[in-house]
């Protein structure tokens, strides 16, 4: 093949030299990268005739014969690897390359298979033939300006390149840099070619390992789906799996948490080479695992978060002292690890003597189950638990496990059997084996409980639920037969106890089993977590427990602490079904009330106030306590769940939609404060469940864990009591504004009040309604957000319903659709600053918005595949001519009097198609300008019967007294 040269390149260390002709005719290797993993034209053999202007270039296949002729003799391994690359050996490679794919079930398509099989081949080729590039002239192909292909010399180099990755910030997403180390510089992977394993520059190329080339394919293909990243989850998993064989800086995307705690020992003990003993050193930091040297800081990424542990050295090298101490031959031993050969360790008993000295010194022990040379004991064990004492919360049981005439330690069996073992270490050498029925039987109430010499201590609950679970070892007699016969009659649907006459209400028939679960573990003498979805009336069914509680123990008192946002809305709804309780509000600064008046049956407060006042309300006894909301007591060590668990309740219950928001150890303060004592101590959690579940997804572990805490929450989402449900849901959804914006409302108000009211002195109330719409439009713009108004926006920027409205969504928005409404479009774009500002997803239209970009936002947000699951909308751009039946919770953020327009908003989702109960939630202000809006229209009858649409309608219906009573 003949063509003319389309770059002539000159030698640059010749440009003063009149060429001879041998220098004129030059013979080289040519190599086209982007020809890679096809059966010819990667490797040919180049003839440059330069005697010709331009330039001619001659090219012909690879085979032995040919080499020879255009470069001489050559070794006998050069000449067979030329063989090797030519277009007939390829042929013959796809041979066995197809037999393997029909041999596979492969996701590729067979060409693809096959092009990835053979640049594994011709990677393999080119690894052998690196020896000899520097010993032959080489030219290549690459791609031009325009897509002409240009044909120069170039150099095969034998540095090797490194894979390094970067995440960066760009606006609100994130994006991958790959970083190309070459000679202990960083270039961007972008500065090179890359075909395959070849990356070039400056027409020079380097190899990459095979395995990297293939991992830069993967990304490739992820950044097809994924070029920017939002979903920080997503974004995660991709870093963790190269953070697994590459370097990866995270850089500000990872937030950084550092554990600073004490570390709890552990040894692995293993077999090496089938001859030796070896025992490796290990800490846990608050569950984490590290072993190996010690060294300031170890940091673990765990998806958008860099753990920095804080190694205590003097904590680790007391583990190491304790091993030296052992045995004479570990002083010599400096590879992180000591071992003896299984002679050593079982003369004079050694082994079980130091298996006990580090159990007594509370080392936890693993990998006893994984050892092989040590022979297992033919005993059983044999257990016998005696119960001696019996209290309302315990039981504290005699414990003996024996094998053969040995008696266990109950501490030791204890350790062994949180360090997740199933045998135990006898004196004689032999491993006693705790088989899978006595590990049922006993394993949980030993991990569970509390150790005093032989003497077992176990919660009360703990056996209820694994009576309940297990429907076995029940006693038969008495008050506790009546309790079993009521709980399966519960399980099977039936009504147990009657709603109390007082209540003004009917339950639906899961409400109905709400209230039966409250009974029954009341009954028992346990409390529980209600985790209804948000909506399904989780208040209502504890307010009809309350009243039984307090009818059948008159003169007792019941104590409710939730957010401040809902301390209105229990009040509201204690008047609404239960009007003869008397409930007192102790909450905020100006409190009026007492929370030791006798008088007073519920008492509602806040988790801030409870904790300002902690003193006080510790020394009340209630018969009753509900923890509202009790997701806000997930941290153990926060002042507001000490604070909680401080209370003197004789029953405790959690309310909450979300009890899990981060993680599995979300669950134990919540239910460690209902169920003092069911889950240990928060270590013993975190190792025995929490960790193993949210960190390796260990289903065993969540099956267990399921079935520990299955009698004590009772869950249902609205899907599961659709049929129960009206079709439309609507709930006023309570905020108390902060101190700041509470002052910005005042200082704001004051100056309207004067102005409106000159103004109806002067010229009337006719002549003054302009004043009044304006006056109230900028109360209810605070009430939204101080930032929408100059005046207030130098008092104050929070905004309570901006808070409530992210708090409400956090549990939602993952697996329902939301519809976000405001009247201000100013409003909505401070929800999509929040919203950009979290990582959260949303489609957003106002009047602004173009009308073909609204119907395709409507249209996306409406398939089932989509992924963006809250839309913000203005309340007048979007109250006509939309369907968005996917939604099926909206938020109205400011309601206001026309409430025509307000159901418009709701039916938007709420219409024909809909197959989904709609909840709708406005939100509301107290002791505000919409509270008394909402107050008028109950009072003005024809108003809210009237459906008045208009603003002049409105106003029209007031008097001046309404104005005056607005704004005072």
């Amino acid at each position: 093949m003949r063509f003319p040269n389309l770059q002539w390149e000159q030698d640059n260390n010749r440009k003063q030299m009149k060429p001879s002709i041998t220098d004129q005719k030059t013979s080289a290797l040519l190599l086209s990268p982007g020809k890679t993993g096809e059966k010819k034209g990667l490797l040919q053999i180049l003839t440059v005739d330069k005697t010709i202007h331009p330039p001619v270039y001659k090219t012909e296949p690879i085979n032995s014969r040919l080499a020879i002729g255009a470069f001489g003799r050559l070794p006998d391994k050069l000449l067979k690897l030329f063989n090797l690359f030519s277009e007939e050996s390829m042929m013959k490679t796809t041979v066995p390359i197809k037999q393997l794919y029909d041999a596979q079930q492969n996701d590729l398509a067979y060409p693809a298979f096959q092009k990835k099989e053979l640049i594994r081949h011709q990677y393999d080729l080119f690894r052998e033939l690196k020896p000899f590039m520097g010993t032959i002239k080489w030219y290549h192909t690459y791609p031009g300006a325009g897509g002409r292909m240009i044909t120069a010399p170039c150099q095969l180099c034998m540095e090797r390149p490194f894979l390094k990755f970067n995440v960066a910030r760009e606006d609100a997403h994130y994006v991958i840099e790959t970083i190309i180390e070459l000679k202990n510089s960083d270039y961007p992977l972008n500065a090179f070619q890359r075909d395959a394993f070849f990356i070039q520059k400056d027409n020079n190329y380097y190899f990459l390992p095979l395995r990297d080339a293939q991992t830069l394919d993967w990304l490739e293909a992820q950044l097809l789906h994924y070029s920017q990243f939002k979903d920080k989850n997503q974004l995660g998993l991709i870093l963790d799996t190269l953070q697994d064989k590459y370097p990866v800086n995270r850089n500000e995307w990872e937030r950084k948490e550092t554990i600073e705690v004490l570390p709890q020992p552990r040894v692995l003990l293993s077999e090496l080479n089938d001859s030796f003993l070896m025992f490796t050193p290990q800490w846990l930091y608050d569950g984490w695992l590290v072993e190996g040297d010690w060294e300031p800081e170890t940091t673990i990424h765990q998806k958008d978060t860099a753990l920095i542990i804080s190694r205590n050295k003097a904590a680790e090298e007391k583990l190491t002292t304790l091993l030296l101490s052992l045995h004479p031959k570990f002083a010599d031993q400096k590879r992180g690890y000591y071992y003896l050969s299984f002679a050593e360790a079982q003369k004079r008993q050694w082994f079980p003597r130091a298996y006990h000295q580090l159990l007594t010194s509370g080392i936890e022990l693993a990998g006893m189950d994984l050892l092989k040379h040590f022979r297992y004991s033919q005993h059983l064990p044999e257990t016998d638990m005696e119960l001696v004492t019996e209290d309302g919360r315990s039981c504290t049981y005699k414990l003996v496990v024996q094998f053969g005439k040995e008696t266990l330690s109950t501490a030791e069996l204890q350790k062994v059997l949180w360090g997740g073992q199933t045998a135990v270490l006898l004196k004689d050498g032999s491993l006693g084996l705790l088989n899978a029925d006595w590990m049922q039987q006993y394993a949980t109430l030993i991990k569970h409980g509390k150790v005093t010499k032989q003497h077992l201590v176990v919660s009360r609950w703990l056996q209820l639920s694994l009576q309940a679970s297990e429907q076995t070892g029940r006693p038969t007699e008495g008050e506790v037969t009546t309790w079993w016969q009521r709980w399966q009659q519960w399980q099977q649907g039936q009504t147990v106890h009657p709603v109390p006459a007082s209540i003004n209400a009917s339950l639906r028939s899961y409400q109905q089993k709400g209230y039966d679960w409250l009974c029954l573990m009341a009954a028992a003498g346990a409390g529980g977590c209600l985790a209804d979805d948000m909506g399904l009336g989780k208040t209502l069914q504890s307010i009809c427990f309350i009243t039984k509680i307090l009818e059948e123990h008159p003169g007792a008192q019941a104590l409710v602490v939730c957010p401040a946002s809902l301390i209105y809305n229990w009040e509201q709804e204690l008047k609404k079904f239960a009007p003869h309780l008397r409930t007192v509000v102790y909450h905020g600064a100006q409190r009026t009330a007492t929370i030791d008046d006798p008088a007073a049956q519920v008492i509602i407060t806040s988790y801030g106030t409870l904790r300002a006042a902690e003193e006080r309300f510790a020394v009340i006894p209630y018969k009753v306590v509900f923890i509202d909301e009790s997701h806000n007591i997930k941290n153990p060590a926060a002042k507001i769940t000490r604070a909680v668990g401080n209370l003197r309740g004789d029953l405790f219950f959690a309310l909450s939609g979300t009890p899990v928001v981060n993680n599995t150890f979300d669950l134990y303060a919540q239910l460690n404060t209902v169920l003092p004592g069911l889950f240990g101590s928060r270590e013993f959690f975190k190792r025995e469940y929490a960790d193993p579940i949210d960190r390796y997804a260990d289903e065993v572990k969540q099956q267990q864990l399921q079935k520990l805490i299955a009698p004590f929450v009772l869950r249902r989402t609205k899907e599961q009591v659709a049929t129960d449900l009206p079709e439309k849901m609507e709930t006023i959804l309570w905020c108390d504004m902060g101190e700041s914006q509470r002052a910005a409302y005042e200082e704001v108000k004051e100056q309207i009040r004067g102005e409106v009211f000159s103004g109806i002195k002067t010229n009337g109330i006719a002549k003054s309604k302009l004043n009044v719409l304006q006056g109230i439009l900028k109360l209810r713009q605070i009430c939204n957000s101080p930032l929408l108004v100059e005046e207030a926006a130098a008092f104050s920027s929070d905004a309570i319903k901006m808070n409530i409205l992210f708090d409400e969504l956090e549990p939602i928005r993952s697996q329902h659709k939301v519809l976000v409404f405001s009247q201000f479009t100013r409003m909505l774009d401070l929800l999509a600053e929040t919203c950009d500002q979290n990582n959260i997803s949303y489609f957003h239209f106002d009047g602004q918005t173009p009308p073909a970009q609204r119907a395709q936002m409507v249209e996306t947000f409406q398939q089932p595949g989509n992924t963006t699951n809250l839309f913000l909308i203005s309340l007048k751009a979007g109250n006509a001519g939309l369907t968005l039946t996917a939604a099926d919770y909206v938020f109205l953020f400011d309601p206001w009097w026309n409430e025509a327009v307000q159901q418009q908003a709701i039916n938007r989702t709420h219409r024909i198609g809909q197959q989904k109960n709609v909840f709708a939630y406005k939100m509301i202000c107290r002791n505000s300008i919409e509270e008394k809006i909402l107050r008028l229209q109950e009072r003005k009858q024809n108003l809210a019967a009237d459906l008045i649409s208009t603003d002049e309608g409105f106003m029209k219906s007031l008097s001046q007294e309404d104005v005056e009573w607005l704004f005072g």
